[in-house]
């Protein structure tokens, strides 16, 4: 078995490959733990993986404790994904490709095994960034925005009056609130349905009317809802992405 890590600001999502696909997938907020303490919880006592395949995005304190914990207990050398110039039928527009974040390359890859055609890649995580994939797996380049709980946190971080919206505030958006709470949320939203669907729209001027849509991130549910393009929310994109690179060898 490989263990899959998709190892993201906010959270940690991972997935093991066997020989019928992702089995046994699961998740835990980071909340800046260190590596040890996600994986007491996540897999104590079970049987060591063969391989360890991980996209972090985490930084290098996480990635060190990562290694020192899967060599210690499993006597295992995680290898950690980059993006590559090409790849499992990508083509990097990147001028510098391994600058591209790993998690927009695995999910890039992902989508690659999901449509034919075209394709939009969003992920709707810490950062909302977008992606665009012609059919011939040219990667065209892309955007990266704040998510929407940055937003909010931009918005207080000059404005110290205004409360930072609840987590738990994740209901339906009227078009005009009631509340400051509410208005703050509300706002963020809008601003990413919004510059999604220009930018959604400016793919398929590009690209052409079979433009797929992709989305994956924690708030990617929510904002597909709101899309005016049919969008299909794929929450392991990135972990179908490192599946299928696991078929190639990886740098550590």
């Amino acid at each position: 078995m490989i263990l899959l890590l998709d190892i993201g600001n906010t959270c940690m999502k991972w997935a093991f490959l066997g020989a019928d696909g992702l089995e046994q997938a699961g998740a835990v907020v980071r909340a800046d733990k260190d590596f040890k303490d996600l994986a007491k919880g996540s897999w104590a006592g079970w049987e060591p993986p063969e391989r360890v395949l991980v996209c972090n995005v985490a930084g290098p304190t996480l990635k060190k404790s990562l290694t020192l914990w899967t060599k210690r207990h499993w006597k295992v050398a995680p290898e950690f994904i980059q993006s590559e110039a090409e790849a499992c039928g990508v083509r990097n527009a990147y001028l510098e490709p391994r600058k591209l974040g790993s998690d927009r390359w695995a999910a890039l890859i992902g989508a690659r095994q999901l449509v034919d055609g075209p394709a939009c890649v969003i992920d709707c995580g810490t950062a909302i960034t977008i992606d665009a994939l012609a059919a011939d797996g040219r990667h065209l380049g892309g955007l990266i925005i704040p998510g929407l709980a940055l937003m909010a946190h931009a918005l207080i971080e000059r404005a110290p009056d205004i409360h930072v919206p609840s987590p738990a505030n994740t209901g339906d958006v009227a078009l005009f609130a009631r509340d400051t709470d509410n208005a703050i949320s509300g706002g963020a939203l809008y601003a990413a349905v919004a510059l999604l669907d220009r930018a959604i729209a400016d793919v398929v001027a590009e690209l052409g009317a079979g433009v797929a849509v992709i989305m994956t991130g924690g708030d990617g549910e929510r904002i597909a809802q709101l899309l005016r393009h049919p969008a299909r929310v794929e929450p392991e994109l990135v972990l179908r992405g490192l599946a299928r690179l696991a078929e190639i060898p990886c740098a550590t």
